[in-house]
């Protein structure tokens, strides 16, 4: 009996020896679901998706980095992003491979290595919300993984390649991804000097003297290319941009600085994927001025450009992004109280007029405040929207309205974000400088339709260097002043 419980005893030990190895002969053993090294959750908890990058691991190696012994503390924390096979695939018929042990080790090394990161503290596991948007080194040198967000908060790589799920290992993460993570080729000015389609944008490149900042590889930049119809024929009525665009119209002194200008205004410092670009999120250019999408996906220009991106993501270059447009971008030229200033005055056409809403500004002081402020949205009523509310509270002129009350009208349409027409007929509730909130969806009634750079007033989505300009023809209330609505 001594001799049974002997043999029993010593299988259960060999059993738990057993399960305590972590491989024999190469197989994986199953280790609990938290003790999982990165190679083991690929293993057990991606229903084969990953055999061919598997392989590949295994064949080069770096399947060793990825493993952590049972019991030990990882000395290294990664993060893997596997293609499945579908994409792993379709990379080695690309290079000329029919399978894993074709392929030449040198080169499926440096591929397996561009799709790990180490994460810079063996301490702690971090997702890839926490690491945020940007460009992270993989272990291949000088290939970078660009990681980018979209408006929802969705992941990405590269501005394309979505991140199907997420598994957490012992020693970092797996992330599936449909695609492979390739090094581009080119800087932006190679790219914008190969490429037809931006054959003018490069000569007007070249006149501005920029092309030494597109090819600058301390600088990563993202820019915004009209194609090169538009460019030619940007003074066409039909069109109806200010300005021709013509390489052969920027000569003098004061024409390269104005095309330098405009060029800058199609640049963003930064790496910027269409698919984070989010509506209402100011981006800065190199000029110094915001571009902003309204909340259909256009980009304002200094009325309105209703300019919207082609071919996001065009190209991904050495040193940025390339993004098609439709049509080209103009900066605004003068600020929120300058504009105000040029808008017309005419006793005769009250609903083209805006000598009150002038007055009214500088009776309260706005006017000066405005030109300190920035992002901003000013509602500006025509004088025949004064001239109703006037009416509805028998008071004669604007100056016998007292000036605490008009201070807080005034102060009323001035919304505290830049917002676009479409922007505003969306928006449940925005904050004003007065300090309660308008609901633009039923409060605010509009004079014209959306128009081009062909509007002499520009009544509509006026984009100036501070904020934007929206005209309407009824003055609005806030809640704290007690007078009466006109209708």
């Amino acid at each position: 009996m001594r001799k049974i419980h002997i043999k029993i005893l010593s299988f259960i030990l060999f059993i738990a020896a057993f399960a305590s190895c972590k491989r024999d002969n190469g197989d994986v053993l199953l280790q609990p679901r938290g003790e999982r090294d990165i190679v083991e959750v690929m293993q057990r908890e991606t229903n084969g998706d990953f055999s061919m990058f598997l392989e590949a691991l295994e064949r080069t190696g770096l399947n060793a980095t990825l493993s952590v012994e049972s019991g030990q503390t990882p000395a290294n924390r990664y993060i893997v992003f596997a293609p499945n096979n579908n994409a792993f695939g379709a990379l080695l018929l690309g290079l000329g491979y029919t399978s894993v042990s074709q392929a030449d080790i040198t080169v499926l090394t440096e591929t397996v290595k561009a799709h790990v990161y180490q994460l810079p503290s063996a301490e702690k596991n971090l997702k890839v919300s926490q690491l945020g948007e940007g460009d992270y080194q993989s272990l291949q040198a000088g290939r970078q993984i660009y990681v980018n967000a979209d408006c929802d908060g969705n992941y990405y790589l590269n501005g394309k390649t979505i991140i199907n799920f997420e598994r957490e290992a012992k020693n970092g993460y797996v992330y599936s991804i449909d695609d492979v993570i390739l090094t581009p080729a080119s800087t932006l000015a190679e790219i914008i000097n190969s490429d037809p389609d931006f054959a003018i944008f490069n000569q007007l490149v070249a006149k501005a003297g920029l092309t030494g900042l597109l090819e600058d590889m301390s600088q990563v930049n993202t820019l915004f290319i009209p194609p090169n119809d538009v460019l030619l024929n940007s003074d066409a009525p039909s069109v109806g941009y200010p300005i021709n665009l013509n390489p052969a119209n920027f000569n003098t002194d004061e024409e390269i600085a104005l095309l330098d200008s405009i060029l800058r205004y199609h640049i963003l410092p930064g790496r910027v994927f269409a698919l984070s670009v989010c509506t209402q999120k100011p981006y800065v250019t190199l000029l110094g001025q915001d571009l902003q999408l309204d909340i259909n996906g256009n980009i304002g220009g200094e009325y309105n450009d209703w300019t919207t991106v082609t071919t996001p993501n065009a190209y991904i270059a050495k040193n940025g992004v390339i993004h098609k447009l439709d049509f080209p971008l103009l900066p605004a030229k003068l600020n929120i109280r300058q504009r105000v200033a040029e808008l017309p005055e005419s006793v005769g056409s009250p609903n083209n007029s805006y000598a009150i809403a002038k007055q009214a500004l500088a009776i309260t002081g706005l006017d000066v405040q405005l030109e300190t402020l920035d992002r901003v949205t000013v509602l500006l009523p025509t004088d025949q929207a004064f001239i109703n509310l006037l009416a509805a509270n028998n008071v004669a002129t604007i100056y016998d309205l007292p000036v605490d009350k008009l201070t807080q009208i005034m102060e009323f349409h001035v919304l505290k974000q830049r917002l676009f027409v479409n922007d505003l007929l969306e928006e449940p509730t925005v904050r004003t400088v007065q300090g309660e909130d308008i609901t633009p969806t039923s409060d605010i009634n509009y004079l014209a339709i959306p128009s081009y750079y062909g509007d002499p007033s520009g009544r509509i989505d006026m984009k100036l260097t501070n904020g934007n300009i929206q005209v309407i023809q009824k003055v609005q209330l806030p809640k704290s002043v007690n007078l009466v609505s006109a209708p």
